[in-house]
């Protein structure tokens, strides 16, 4: 009877805790346990948990755990409010003020504060159809689910850019946004005298954050749109410092080819600057659009050498040239040239990582199923978030096993890529069975 006693008297104090913490255990329980979700969806690479989403720096092609991340500091700043919520509620309306203001500034800081991140996201994003229909093309076995083509993203206005942004974050931001918001309101209950101020004060300071991350690329927005008007009304010179200006306030525009590309056009339109770097990227694009790679590549790999933001914005689009380049001389049966150019895209940009999957397809074919393994040995590492590239990695790397007569580890490959994509793939299962 004591035992029994014992246990409702402990149920009905927990019972007591639940019905007046609620707001706030369900609240922490939110945010604690989002930061161990993922918050960015990444289209081809790892995808960014809220402990590997860095507060300051580019995340690079290896997600990691990093101290500086928005997962650690809202964790940080959560463990605070709850340690110090008896010596007053108004610690944790700061907490929560705090955890909002986080929760806010994640799309903006992808959107503004971040270009390399989002730009590649949207790169990758481009690129998933095109690996799928190479695959698909060439390996017809494996039936996989088709891959939807992503809609054209509107990044030359802010709030298309917060927008993009916004698409890519994934399930454990918006727990942590709903998380947060809880806390918030069990915050606004122990201050009932105070509502006013509370309020202010919870949702003050995220829109302020915001304001100071918007504020250069809403500049930045502003010089642009002048520039638009200006080109379209054939004021060439207005247009082109109004572009520059953008530029300065904006990191997105300084990344932009097309608008060097643009600021080409209006020299060559108003004939000034001869042999100026952006006409060179404007003839490399027109190129491109012709199909004319390699001529395009030299021009952009010229205008590269001069370093800086243009230089960086040069090297990257002769990067991708060289990807299409590739490609087009695969399907053309140039396989050793195209391996070339997938080689040489990795040198001159690393972060183009989407064309791992052409090169180690490249070697297999030439018969180099050693440089096959090990690319696709990088590849498993990069795509281990997604279930079909992870598939169609470990078939490749299966295939190229049993070329080499080791079937041990081709079965075991095989199994890998059932394990990691069931549905469909065909590829997989006619190696472990036979055709």
């Amino acid at each position: 009877m004591k035992l029994f006693a014992r246990i409702e008297q402990i149920g009905g104090w927990i019972g007591r805790i639940w019905t007046h913490n609620w707001l706030l255990i369900t609240g922490s329980l939110f945010v604690f346990g989002s930061v161990l979700l993922k918050w960015v969806e990444f289209p081809f690479s790892r995808n960014l948990r809220g402990l590997q989403l860095p507060l300051f720096h580019d995340t690079g092609l290896m997600p990691h755990l990093s101290l500086f991340s928005f997962g650690m500091l809202a964790a940080l700043v959560l463990v605070g409010g709850l340690l110090f919520i008896r010596l007053s509620a108004g610690l944790l309306a700061a907490a929560a003020a705090v955890l909002l203001t986080i929760f806010a500034l994640v799309p903006a800081h992808i959107a503004f504060a971040q270009p390399t991140m989002l730009q590649r996201l949207t790169e990758e994003s481009q690129a998933m159809p095109l690996i799928k229909a190479f695959t698909k093309s060439y390996l017809p076995q494996n039936y996989g689910a088709a891959e939807a083509i992503p809609k054209r993203m509107t990044l030359y206005s802010g709030w298309g850019r917060f927008m993009a942004a916004w698409s890519f974050l994934s399930l454990g931001w918006y727990l942590f946004g709903i998380g947060s918001f809880l806390i918030a309101a069990y915050a606004l209950g122990r201050l009932r005298g105070q509502t006013a101020f509370v309020i202010v004060g919870i949702f003050g300071l995220p829109l302020a954050a915001l304001a100071v991350v918007l504020a250069p690329a809403m500049l930045g927005q502003h010089f642009f749109t002048k520039g638009s008007l200006a080109k379209a009304e054939g004021r060439n010179v207005e247009a082109i410092a109004a572009f520059r200006r953008a530029m300065r306030w904006d990191a997105w525009h300084a990344r932009d080819i097309d608008l060097y590309a643009t600021i080409g056009e209006l020299q060559k339109s108003a004939g000034l600057a001869e042999g100026s770097p952006e006409r060179h990227i404007n003839r490399a694009l027109d190129l491109e659009k012709l199909s004319q790679y390699e001529q395009a590549i030299f021009e952009l790999e010229e205008v590269a050498k001069a370093g800086g933001a243009m230089g960086e914005a040069a090297r990257r689009e002769a990067a991708q040239a060289h990807i299409s380049l590739g490609l087009a001389l695969y399907h053309a049966g140039g396989i050793g040239s195209a391996v070339t150019h997938w080689q040489q895209a990795l040198i001159e940009d690393p972060t183009r990582i989407y064309g791992m999957p052409y090169l180690a397809r490249g070697y297999f074919d030439l018969g180099s199923y050693n440089s096959a393994i090990q690319t696709v040995e990088q590849v498993v590492k990069i795509v281990k978030d997604h279930n079909s590239l992870l598939g169609d990695a470990y078939s490749l790397g299966a295939d190229s096993y049993a070329k080499l007569g080791r079937n041990a580890e081709a079965r075991e490959y095989y199994t890998l890529s059932l394990n990691a994509d069931s549905a469909g793939n065909y590829w997989a299962l006619t190696g472990l069975v036979g055709e």
